[in-house]
Parts: C-alpha cells; sequence; structure tokens
C-alpha cells in the first residue's frame, strides 16, 4: 500500500531588499520620511516598537511601516528596509 505523506511546509527567508541603484531617489526620501516621522512621533527608543522596513507603493509613494517578518506586498509595492535609510543617512 501506499502512504501519503503530508506536505511539508518550506522554509522561506525574509525579503531580500533590491539594490540602492534600481530604486528612485524619490521613493528613497519617501521612504525616508515616512520613516523619520515615525520616530518623531515615538521618541522613546525603549517603549517604541522597532520596524523591520517599509511597503513604498512605487506609483504614488505612499508607504506603511512593517513590522512582522514576512512582507506581504502588493504587485506596485517595494521593500525598503530601515538598514538601507540608516545607510544613507
Amino acid at each position: 500500500m501506499f502512504k501519503i505523506e503530508p506536505l511539508k511546509a518550506k522554509a522561506t527567508s525574509m525579503p531580500q531588499p533590491d539594490t540602492y541603484g534600481s530604486f528612485d531617489p524619490a521613493l528613497l526620501r519617501a521612504a525616508k520620511d515616512i520613516y523619520s516621522f515615525y520616530c518623531q512621533i515615538n521618541p522613546d527608543r525603549e517603549r517604541r516598537r522597532q520596524p523591520i522596513g517599509i511597503a513604498m507603493n512605487q506609483l504614488d509613494y505612499r508607504g506603511k511601516l512593517i513590522f512582522s517578518s514576512y512582507p506581504v506586498l502588493l504587485p506596485e509595492e517595494c521593500f525598503v528596509s530601515v538598514t538601507q535609510l540608516d545607510e544613507l543617512s
């Protein structure tokens, strides 16, 4: 007889951000502005949740802070990590 094994979930890694050259400079500035504004309205570093990055809409430059390890992006969005934004300073 055959035995059917359940499917095993493949380990997925967090999406890797694109290189700096592939991002529009205006998009990076908008992402940095969103992150800076978040840091300004939450000045207490110990109590502030640290986002891993920002999901930026490439069409209208709107962004959303991402706190989960596995962000789900829409087709018109790209992921800009906080480490990329810190390196731009």
